[in-house]
């Protein structure tokens, strides 16, 4: 099945999302290969095209800015174990 580049970014976010407890940008960056200002444009539209709740914590080091890192708290339209099969068998 092909996939647009489009549709693949969102999934390789989602799953880098799901793969550590608290992913931060740097993090998403680093797995997916997508420059930081595309990757939160992308978050916006996951969140929004699937209804996906993704939370972003700062940390509590006093510092103002984006020091903190991202919960996958609710995966919206998506079925969890029914994307983690077709992302294995079609994106990897």
């Amino acid at each position: 099945m092909e996939v647009s580049n489009d549709i693949k970014r969102k999934f390789d976010i989602i799953n880098a999302l799901s793969k550590v407890e608290r992913p931060t940008l740097s993090y998403l960056q680093h797995e997916t290969d997508i420059p930081e200002s595309t990757l939160k444009r992308q978050l916006a539209a996951i969140r929004a095209c699937f209804g996906m709740r993704i939370l972003f914590v700062r940390e509590p080091d006093g510092n103002r800015g984006a020091v903190g890192y991202y919960i996958l708290a609710d995966w919206g339209v998506i079925d969890r174990d029914e994307f983690f099969k077709f992302y294995i068998k079609s994106m990897v």
